[in-house]
């Protein structure tokens, strides 16, 4: 387990240049430099946690407030597992697993466990239409599910074949 980039991963659209920002000439010309501060987790843990909040708010506005203390206990866990790995010295499987990328070599291990996850989803699915079958339940969400998937895999595919 390396720990690469001492200076803590980013998903590299913290790390970007604000235009608004105040270049070292401006500083040599007296013009006062302020400091920008880095969000402290990336773009896509910040989306997943504000879904995940909507989703158990939503929870206990409909009554469910086990669903909702679930969905709460695991958004946070998202934000603590995104906040340990964005820390100095996390190993590659920390930023990995919490979707912290710090360089291409982790995006890299990242798609590949990601297809795995894909490939694995797509199996399961079949497994619980042939379940959903032979109970006579729920035929309809398992199927749409797996058209729904399939339809991304197939538009996935054509993206990155033309992509190159």
């Amino acid at each position: 387990m390396s720990t690469r980039n001492e200076d803590g991963p980013g998903d590299g659209a913290e790390d970007a240049v604000d235009p608004h920002e105040a270049s070292a000439g401006d500083a040599a010309s007296g013009r006062a430099t302020r400091s920008r501060r880095r969000w402290p987790i990336s773009t896509l843990n910040t989306v997943l946690l504000g879904v995940g909040l909507v989703g158990a708010v939503v929870f206990f506005i409909i009554d469910s407030p086990f669903s909702g203390a679930v969905m709460l206990i695991a958004t946070v866990a998202v934000a603590v597992g995104a906040l340990l790995a964005r820390r100095r010295g996390s190993s590659d499987l920390e930023r990995i697993n919490a979707l912290e990328y710090a360089d291409e070599r982790d995006r890299a291990a990242a798609v590949k466990g990601l297809a795995a996850v894909g490939v694995a989803s797509l199996v399961l699915l079949v497994v619980q239409i042939i379940v959903a079958v032979a109970l006579g339940e729920g035929v309809f969400l398992a199927a749409s599910t797996l058209l729904v998937l399939s339809i991304v895999w197939l538009i996935a595919n054509w993206y990155f074949v033309r992509r190159g």
